[in-house]
C-alpha cells in the first residue's frame, strides 16, 4: 500500500499556484513546517482550504511546505515584478508535485516497570522438600544464578512509567524490504552450509542435480 498523499495533489497546478499566493502572503513555512510554528501553519492552510471545500490535514501542511520548497525558483519567477508572471503557463507547467513516501522510524523508549518471570530449573537433591532450600543456598553462594532457568511462559510486565524516548534511524520502507530480504538470504545460506556439511556423497550428488535443474529454469 502506498503512502497517504495530500488531497491537494489532485488539484491542477494553476490552482496550486493560486493557493500558494495566499499561503506565502501569510508567511506559510517553506521547507520543514515543524521548525516553525506548526499550529500557525495548520491554521493558515485550514482557512485557505475552505475556498476549495477541503478539510486540511497533517499531510496537506507537509505537502505545501514541500511544494514551496522544491519549486522555489519557479515560484520566485511567478512572483517577480509584482506577480506579473503569475499566470505564465510555461512556468506553471514546470512546477513539480511532491510525492509522499513511506518510511520506517526506529525508536526506543525507556523507563521503569514491575515484571514477573516464570522459569524452571533442574536441581539434584536427595529429598523433594529440600530443593527450595538447596536453590536458596546455591543462590547465596553464587553457584547458581536466578536467570539461569528456562522460561516456562512469557514475562508479564505492569506499572509502566516512561522516562524518555529517542528517535533513531529513518529509512525508506521499500529499502527496508530489500534489507530484510538480504538478511534472510544470508541466514538461508548460513543454515544451508551447516546442513550440507553433514550430508553424505550420495545425497550431495542428488542435491546438486536438483539445484542445477532449478537454475536452468531461472
Amino acid at each position: 500500500m502506498g503512502a497517504e498523499q495530500s488531497q491537494f495533489s489532485k488539484l491542477s497546478k494553476k490552482q496550486l499556484v493560486s493557493i500558494s499566493v495566499k499561503l506565502i502572503d501569510q508567511d506559510f513555512p517553506i521547507g520543514n513546517p515543524y521548525e516553525s510554528d506548526y499550529d500557525d501553519a495548520y491554521s493558515i492552510l485550514e482557512e485557505v482550504s475552505r475556498y476549495y471545500s477541503i478539510d486540511a490535514t497533517h499531510e496537506d501542511v507537509e505537502f505545501f511546505s514541500k511544494f514551496l520548497e522544491i519549486n522555489g525558483e519557479i515560484i520566485a519567477e511567478l512572483f517577480a515584478n509584482n506577480k506579473k508572471e503569475i499566470k505564465n503557463r510555461l512556468l506553471i507547467e514546470q512546477l513539480v508535485i511532491p510525492v509522499a513516501k513511506s518510511y520506517n522510524l526506529n525508536y526506543s523508549s525507556w523507563g521503569s516497570c514491575t515484571y514477573t518471570n516464570y522459569l524452571t530449573q533442574e536441581f539434584d537433591s536427595y529429598d523433594e522438600e529440600w530443593v527450595k532450600d538447596s536453590a536458596t543456598q546455591q543462590l547465596n553462594d553464587g553457584n547458581w544464578n536466578i536467570w539461569d532457568g528456562q522460561e516456562t511462559s512469557s514475562t508479564e510486565y505492569d506499572n509502566f512509567e516512561e522516562n524518555d524516548y529517542s528517535f533513531d534511524e529513518v529509512y525508506d520502507v521499500d529499502k527496508s524490504k530489500i534489507k530484510n530480504e538480504s538478511v534472510l538470504d544470508r541466514l538461508v545460506i548460513e543454515n544451508t552450509s551447516e546442513v550440507i556439511g553433514s550430508l553424505d556423497k550420495k545425497t550431495l550428488i542428488k542435491l546438486k542435480s536438483i539445484i542445477e535443474s532449478r537454475l536452468r529454469l531461472l
